[in-house]
């Protein structure tokens, strides 16, 4: 009698880590390819796009995963939050989108820094 291969269980961030790394790499080699082809400065804006991309959907995600109590709260100066509105300790969102975002920043910035 055989037992049933066991699943193996990768956290989140892990995951999210190294899917920004694929995509980091693929948008190194995309821009390097395109460097090495004649077209320094098209691959210079791929760079650059992906780089602005990756910012403005970390930031837009970080923004938009708050509870929409809190974005639109009018609360006045001095007086405490309320302990509902308060973000969740544990919300993964944020997190998650900056493992995605950094090691795809971090090939387009190579990528552009390189092939200038």
């Amino acid at each position: 009698m055989t037992t049933p291969p066991r699943r193996v269980s990768v956290p989140a961030s892990v995951l999210a880590g190294l899917c920004g790394a694929v995509v980091g790499l693929l948008t190194f080699a995309t821009a390097a390819a395109l460097w090495r082809a004649g077209h320094g400065q098209v691959a210079a804006v791929l760079a650059e796009t992906m780089f602005l991309t990756a910012l403005a959907l970390v930031a837009a995600i970080a923004l938009l995963a708050q509870p929409a109590r809190q974005r639109r709260a009018r609360v006045p100066v001095g007086r405490p939050l309320p302990r509902t509105w308060w973000p969740p300790a544990d919300d993964p969102l944020p997190t998650l989108a900056v493992c995605l975002g950094a090691p795809v920043a971090a090939g387009a910035i190579a990528a552009a820094l390189l092939f200038r």
